[in-house]
Order: structure tokens, then C-alpha cells, then sequence
């Protein structure tokens, strides 16, 4: 077998390999650790802020069934306006439709958003 390729002892080549292999793996490490970093700072700037709702703020509620159609793209995937009624522990909330009548399920607050009044014309 011919181990003189272009000039180079085989083994003089692994020898040179292994000697730079810690740098190789340091650069690799360092270039990681970069990446991590801004993939961090990227998904941090896309979390959504949790909001907190005091009791009577005017909010609109998330509606997942319409936003899951296909058909009526256009049309509002926002139910309400409601009313907060009662602030339940771990980011939930009973909220009131604008006639005052409670819905019986809690809602998580991550499906609520502050309701602002239209401008007139």
C-alpha cells in the first residue's frame, strides 16, 4: 500500500491531525456556546409578556376553536369583550360577559388580552 500521499507520511498526517484536534474542539465549543447564546436572546424577545389583569378590566378571550378553521380567515379570533370577575392562582382568571353573567370554567390568562375601545369616526 502506498502511504505517501502528495508528500505526506500517513502517520505524519494523523500525528498532525491529533495535534490539532483540542483546538478544533475548542473553536467547536466556543462557536456552540455563541449560538446558544443568541438562540437564548431570540426565543427570550419572542416569549410572550405575562399580563396581569386586575378585577373589572375589560378583556377579549382567545377563541382556539375559530382560529383552528380554515375557513374565515378574516374574521376576529377574539371573543368578547368580558370583564374579570375573580384572579384565581397560577395565572388564571373567572371572567363575566358584559351582561354580568360568570362563565363557570377559569381561564388561563395566557388566552386573555386587554380589550380597547374602538375610535369613533
Amino acid at each position: 500500500m502506498d502511504e505517501d500521499i502528495k508528500g505526506i507520511n500517513l502517520s505524519d498526517r494523523i500525528v498532525g491531525l491529533l495535534e490539532e484536534l483540542p483546538k478544533i474542539r475548542y473553536e467547536a465549543k466556543e462557536q456552540i456556546l455563541k449560538s446558544q447564546i443568541k438562540q437564548k436572546e431570540y426565543h427570550d424577545r419572542k416569549i410572550i409578556k405575562e399580563h396581569t389583569f386586575g378585577i373589572g378590566d375589560k378583556i377579549l378571550l382567545y377563541d382556539k376553536a375559530k382560529a383552528q378553521q380554515l375557513s374565515g380567515k378574516l374574521e376576529s379570533k377574539w371573543l368578547g369583550p368580558f370583564y374579570i370577575h375573580e384572579i384565581l392562582p397560577n395565572g388564571a382568571y373567572k371572567i363575566k360577559d358584559i351582561k354580568g353573567v360568570i362563565k363557570k370554567t377559569p381561564v388561563n390568562g395566557e388566552l386573555l388580552k386587554t380589550y380597547h375601545t374602538p375610535m369613533s369616526k
